[in-house]
């Protein structure tokens, strides 16, 4: 569904994987959404820049959405989107315009299996449906948990049933599944033991670029620098009214509240800079010559939240806002930069399980990464690949203390390239192909839409 222009972090995955393909003798068609009025209703980051990313024998048919704002335009609109509704409205406003020219895609490209990348994940759906009506094998590509993704509540139990039901029905037809990490991977698996455990698949995001056989990480220190500059590049993810209503126990709730269900605890407090920005503002209580000299870039939408609780934590005058930014500019940004920071929500009892395609956004910049990530796979790729540090932010003394050391002394060592060279695009799009010819019967060359 989604696709360049739009500037989202979900469309590099599928960008890097068409070109890929498109290099190994198998053809992609590109079927995503028309970039017109009514998409510009839900989705304002466009970057006309990533279209030179793009092969240029590929082909890319758009399709117009109907307007979605219906499901948004009022309080009523918006009650029944949240309680008679358990997946995004892409699918619907987007379906019947879809299948009135899927026929003639289908007939002149004649494909070989159907590959849908989620998020969104009604994509899902469309694709077993797709499947289905064409007798096409799908290939599902799954970036993120579906039903157990928890970043606000589900209007009920019977929601999140429902949710899980979807994501089944689509599993089940899918001829392969893939995910990004091994914890994604098990989730899915302990959610649905009915769905073969050979149908899931690993294939990690990655990066599309050439390592050296050695490759240092280098940050001066603030004594050389005369000043220190932090950065982030995307979004948080993060709203205070979702987290107060997620953590919220039932009997402290009110009215239809009270039937709210989160299946999977998280906490997106701490993927916000939150925990950063106390660890700072304990550091410049210690040293106070350095609060004019350490600043913290944001790069991205700005959220309502930012600059009231960097107030509230007495660094407001530390952070920059630099707003959306096209792609070229970000990466012009990200590498005047010092020091970059990463985030992740705590998964309560369990393992974080998202490795965001921004660290490697960070490793082509060849700046060290403040982690402030939990316990699960960003926490474990870091230690890794040697690209940074480590920040407990439930521990905000020994946080401080690691940024100190870090901005005192610098950074100077090598990076595990052997560790980073499984995650780049040759070794993911070769494990991409070997699928699809393996999904496809083997063939010498495939159309894949």
């Amino acid at each position: 569904m989604e696709f360049v222009p739009l500037n989202l972090g979900g469309v590099f995955r599928p960008l890097r994987f068409v070109n890929g393909l498109a290099e190994n003798n198998i053809n992609p068609i590109i079927v995503t959404f028309e970039d017109n009025e009514h998409l510009r209703k839900v989705q304002s980051r466009f970057d006309y820049g990533l279209m030179d990313k793009l092969n240029k024998d590929i082909r890319v048919y758009r399709i117009p959405l109907d307007d979605m704002s219906v499901y948004y335009e009022n309080a009523f609109s918006r009650f029944k989107n949240t309680y008679f509704n358990i997946s995004d409205n892409y699918a619907k406003a987007w379906r019947g315009n879809l299948f009135r020219q899927l026929p003639g895609i289908i007939e002149r490209h004649r494909p070989t299996a159907v590959f849908v990348t989620c998020p969104p994940f009604s994509a899902a759906e469309v694709g077993a449906e797709i499947s289905k009506k064409f007798k096409l094998p799908l290939i599902l590509d799954m970036r993120d948990a579906w039903a157990k993704l928890s970043m606000t509540p589900l209007g009920s139990y019977f929601h999140f049933l429902y949710k899980k039901d979807a994501e089944r029905k689509a599993f089940k037809q899918a001829s392969a599944i893939i995910t990004v990490t091994p914890q994604l991977k098990r989730i899915f698996q302990e959610t649905h033991p009915g769905i073969a455990a050979n149908k899931f698949h690993l294939i990690y995001n990655g990066f599309d670029f050439k390592l050296p056989p050695s490759l240092p990480l280098r940050s001066e220190s603030i004594s050389v620098k005369g000043s220190i500059n932090i950065g982030y590049i995307g979004s948080f993810y993060f709203d205070p009214t979702a987290r107060e209503s997620m953590l919220r126990p039932w009997w402290k709730k009110r009215g239809h509240r009270m039937l709210q269900y989160t299946p999977v605890k998280e906490d997106w407090l701490y993927r916000s800079p939150y925990f950063f920005l106390r660890s700072l503002a304990v550091l410049f209580g210690k040293r106070p010559e350095w609060r004019s000299k350490i600043f913290f870039h944001h790069i991205g939408d700005i959220p309502g939240w930012m600059e009231p609780m960097a107030a509230e934590l007495g660094v407001k005058e530390n952070i920059v806002l630099h707003g959306f930014q096209a792609h070229d500019k970000t990466l012009a940004l990200q590498q005047s930069f010092d020091l970059l920071l990463a985030t992740s929500e705590k998964v309560m009892n369990n393992d974080h399980y998202c490795l965001p395609s921004k660290l490697f956004t960070y490793l082509r910049a060849g700046k060290p990464v403040l982690g402030f990530v939990t316990k699960g796979i960003q926490r474990d790729f870091i230690q890794k690949s040697r690209l940074g540090v480590i920040c407990d932010p439930d521990d905000i003394s020994a946080s401080a203390a690691a940024i100190e050391k870090i901005i005192d002394e610098g950074v100077g060592h090598e990076l595990n390239v052997s560790f980073l060279q499984e995650f780049a695009d040759p070794v993911s799009i070769k494990e991409l192909v070997s699928l699809i010819l393996t999904v496809n019967g083997d063939r010498s060359r495939d159309n894949v839409i």
